[in-house]
């Protein structure tokens, strides 16, 4: 019973890490943010059903996908519309692949802003913070901070340039000397 337990876990495990990756495909297949994720949601549950049956030989974004392709007519078949896109295996197989590696990119892109942003000094990751995750508008900042809103804006400027250009050196690949 425990081995079985810990089988579930990690399918579940491998499920979760690959969520970025369906939704990407799904978006390849279906126009509604709200559909794709219905569509998800549908092929989750597919994926735990029919867990015993993956062969572990192949990628296991390439079988979730074929099944999120299944979904997705079915849904738009319940829906009542129609899809213009039947894919065959190969096809679905590189869209998979595709759709993981830009899944896998941007979360190697979110983890390298958050080494970047650490890098900042607290007042500038708190002037980021007041912007982007407070939505505290220019002005608003330039009044609490007794700055021109100016200045504040050429302040979010550069600290945006920083961050850029640090997660751009880290997504290079390193020189081999």
């Amino acid at each position: 019973m425990e081995q079985q337990d810990a089988s579930d876990e990690k399918f579940v495990s491998l499920i979760a890490s690959h969520q970025l990756a369906l939704t990407a495909f799904l978006r390849t297949l279906l126009r509604h943010h709200t559909d794709v994720e219905d569509v998800l949601q549908e092929t989750n549950l597919v994926l735990w059903r029919k867990r015993k049956e993956f062969d572990a030989s192949r990628t296991f974004a390439a079988w979730a996908c074929k099944f999120a392709h299944l979904q997705t007519l079915s849904y738009l078949k319940t829906k009542g519309r129609k899809s213009c896109y039947s894919l065959n295996d190969e096809a679905l197989e590189q869209m998979a692949e595709l759709s993981v590696k830009e899944a896998e990119k941007i979360d190697r892109k979110g983890e390298d802003l958050q080494r970047c942003l650490k890098k900042l000094s607290p007042s500038q990751r708190e002037l980021l913070r007041s912007r982007y995750q407070s939505n505290v508008t220019v002005n608003e900042i330039a009044e609490t901070l007794g700055r021109t809103p100016h200045a504040i804006s050429m302040s979010l400027y550069r600290l945006r340039s920083l961050l850029r250009e640090c997660v751009e050196r880290a997504l290079q690949p390193e020189v081999l000397s």
